[in-house]
């Protein structure tokens, strides 16, 4: 006799019947995909009953946690599958899988091209991956349920990401299965593609990429009321994409996301104090949430501002994907900021007309951009008029003052961005600008009143080229007038560590002692051009506002930076008494963090501060590009420590930190380290990795690994346990061998021998 109808459910059965006797969401969510018209294959689920009826008549035995099958061909009349036709894909589909926190990817067993009409093959089949459930005995009961599917005979087959905080999905794929890929043992091709919405079409070229961005869409909007973001395994047999498999992302990739030192690098020193980095860092949050405030669904998880080599980058990737979100082009962000975009794309009228509420929002407060500003100064002048009473309180409030600070900046530049495009495409832009005058203009301008005096009194001139006041009555008051106004104001002034033209005059003194190029203000006009100039002139009245609205929400900020800075180098002249510091400038070469564990009474030695300055000047000789990519590699060209000829190990970064230490080189996991090695300084290099290699995880401080995509099962497991790791690391066990000492940049995807 047969086991009764309810051990068994096909997949594309009702979701409740799922729900009903607690199936797992592997099988769940691919039977509610079927259900939905998804192409997924023929397929069935044996239900956990199943396996414990089959214990209960002793048609199997576990002795040990090993299973034993009494009679293979009654176990398959019980069992009562399907008549399939195809090859069969039997696989674990155990309730302690894909769950919404963890997902064991490739924890337990499969089998492909499982022959439907061998006995022998499919008892074996099932047999083991009931077997592999033995791995997890330190865990909860589990329910072993088992999906067995129809295989997909795979011209191309791979693994994909879609994630709501990216405009693009993340594609590793391959010819035929996809098995060797997901396990960790093949790299694949890894690809993006845009994320299609209803009524738009695939955009690239190769026929089964476009099935597969179809199915993507589909898949997004059959699972859109879950709020989650997918792992989806996908197999191409040249006529259907089919679903293989889908499932919660727990551990999401590291992606190559594009990033700009445009706008950073003309107002901060290169590079700017290890302070004010860290300072922006932090801040980085706020400044996204400034959109945020206008558009909910815009993520939530992507920092706009992250630190590369010393230096904090915007997240060009971030903000162009934000425009593609609401359809408008690119080029609005990087004629904004400056720099490139590492994706262009145009006008869609779809996705604009679906973000009509939020960019209402967003323009009625740009239409407001210059009210705004004028009543923000006086609040953020009157916060830092009170800075605070310690190093905590006293960074706090500036990382707070410089987030306004820049998400009033962001305001009014994109309140620019429209009227800027239009005059530029038409030409008229550097006739309206000639005329413009703001008020860091005057700053300029007002140097004139002093350069007057020096002409007419040469004599002055050699008091001036070495940087000192000349003794002149005249002369010093024109002096005291001119910092009296300016005087907040500094070189790379958007860096707090940097003094303050009234702290240290030199660079303007010495700039008088040098004859000035006098410049005509008069409009660069063309006879033809000026209709043109004409017409456009109520978008140039509208743009040149906004311009000088800027001008002086920067200029009266720094007002800010000075009352920050006085009270920040106080508290640091009585950590220096105290012996926390040996000198008051020492204090912009900490960290926020560190500047703030002053105030627990820490004490950083001349040491720490000789290393400290050693890594700034190493990190000063990059020559960053405007727009750099998080996995770019930039030591090469740079430094001198990889001139051995055999150069830095690069990857794909799986996860963010830094480690130095020894290398342990494996074929195979293992246990114990070798004499003399310590977990927290050992830094694993191994060809491949799985859910084996948990144990062997534990032993290490990071990994490098040969062959695996950031898709694979053993890179999602790293992520899962936030190992810094990087992988595809060409020829690693080949070319490093125990003991070398290497230094691990996982946020980097590189790795370099000492």
């Amino acid at each position: 006799m047969t086991m009764q109808k309810h051990n068994l459910l096909q997949l594309g059965t009702h979701a409740s019947d799922y729900q009903k006797v607690g199936v797992g969401n592997k099988a769940r969510l691919l039977s509610q995909a079927r259900n939905a018209g998804l192409p997924v294959p023929s397929g069935s689920v044996l239900l956990d009953d199943t396996w414990k009826h089959l214990q209960a008549e002793g048609i199997v035995t576990i002795d040990d946690n090993n299973i034993q099958v009494r009679d293979a061909k009654l176990m398959l009349e019980k069992v009562a599958l399907p008549s399939y036709q195809s090859p069969l894909a039997v696989r674990s589909a155990f309730s302690a899988e894909d769950g919404d926190d963890s997902a064991l990817a490739g924890y337990f067993n499969t089998h492909l091209n499982v022959a439907p009409d061998s006995a022998e093959q499919l008892t074996d089949a099932l047999v083991d991956v009931w077997q592999s459930g033995a791995r997890a005995v330190q865990r909860a009961e589990f329910r072993r349920d088992i999906l067995v599917m129809e295989m997909v005979a795979a011209k191309y087959a791979g693994v994909a990401f879609t994630e709501r905080a990216f405009q693009d999905d993340l594609v590793n794929y391959t010819q035929g299965l996809a098995d060797q890929l997901v396990s960790g043992e093949e790299a694949g091709e890894s690809i993006t593609l845009s994320k299609l919405r209803f009524g738009e079409r695939p955009d690239t070229e190769l026929p089964f990429l476009r099935r597969l961005q179809r199915l993507l869409r589909d898949v997004r909007r059959v699972f859109k009321l879950q709020g989650r973001d997918w792992d989806i395994e996908w197999a191409d047999d040249g006529q259907v994409c089919w679903l293989i498999q889908v499932r919660p992302i727990t551990r999401a990739p590291r992606r190559n996301e594009a990033f700009t030192y445009a706008n950073l690098k003309e107002i901060m020193p290169d590079p700017p104090s290890r302070f004010m980095t860290s300072i922006v860092t932090e801040s980085s949050t706020g400044f996204f949430d400034w959109y945020r405030q206008f558009d909910s669904t815009l993520p939530t998880n992507r920092p706009m501002v992250e630190t590369f080599y010393g230096r904090p980058l915007f997240n060009i990737s971030l903000l162009t994907d934000m425009m593609r979100h609401w359809g408008l082009p690119t080029t609005l962000v990087t004629n904004s900021i400056g720099g490139s975009s590492d994706k262009e794309a145009g006008f869609k009228l779809g996705r604009f007309l679906g973000s009509t509420v939020p960019l209402l929002r967003l323009g009625w407060r740009q239409l407001n951009a210059v009210r705004d500003s004028v009543q923000h100064v006086s609040s953020i002048q009157a916060r830092a008029a009170q800075p605070g009473e310690t190093f905590t309180s006293v960074v706090d409030n500036f990382r707070d003052l410089f987030t306004a600070f820049v998400t009033e900046m962001l305001n009014l530049t994109q309140a620019m961005s429209g009227p800027l495009l239009i005059l530029r495409q038409t030409g008229t832009l550097r006739s309206h600008a000639a005329q413009n005058r703001t008020i860091s203009t005057e700053m300029f301008t007002e140097l004139e009143a002093l350069r007057a005096i020096v002409a007419a009194q040469p004599a002055l001139k050699s008091k001036l080229a070495a940087g000192e006041l000349p003794d002149d009555a005249q002369f010093k008051t024109a002096w005291q007038a001119y910092l009296a106004k300016h005087g907040h104001r500094g070189i790379y002034e958007s860096d707090i560590a940097r003094p303050r033209y009234h702290e240290s005059p030199e660079p303007l003194l010495q700039s008088l002692a040098v004859e000035g190029v006098h410049r005509s203000s008069a409009a660069e006009t063309q006879p033809e051009a000026q209709l043109l100039r004409w017409l456009t002139k109520p978008l140039w009245w509208q743009l040149s506002r906004v311009m000088r609205a800027r001008e002086v929400w920067r200029y009266e900020s720094m007002r800010c930076y000075v009352d920050i800075r006085r009270r920040l180098l106080s508290l640091a002249q009585e950590a220096t008494k105290a012996g926390q510091l040996p000198t008051v400038d020492m204090l912009w070469l900490l960290t926020a963090d560190e500047a703030r564990s002053l105030d627990e009474g820490i004490v950083y030695s001349t040491e720490f501060f000789t290393q400290r300055q050693t890594d700034i000047e190493q990190l000063s000789k990059y020559d960053m590009p405007d727009l750099l990519y998080r996995f770019d590699d930039l030591d090469a060209a740079s430094m001198a420590s990889d001139s051995d000829g055999e150069g830095p190990l690069r990857g794909i970064s799986l996860t963010g930190g830094q480690v130095q230490g020894r290398a342990w080189v494996l074929n195979e996991p293992a246990l114990r380290l070798p004499d003399g090695f310590e977990p927290a300084s050992t830094i694993l290099v191994a060809r491949s990795v799985d859910a084996g290699w948990i144990p062997t995880f534990a032993q290490v401080a990071g990994a490098v690994v040969e062959i695996g995509g950031d898709l694979s099962h053993g890179s999602i497991i790293l992520r899962e346990i936030g190992l810094p790791a990087i992988t595809n690391v060409r020829l690693a066990t080949r070319t490093v061998k125990t003991g070398e000492e290497l230094i691990l940049y996982a946020d980097r995807g590189t790795a370099h021998r000492l």
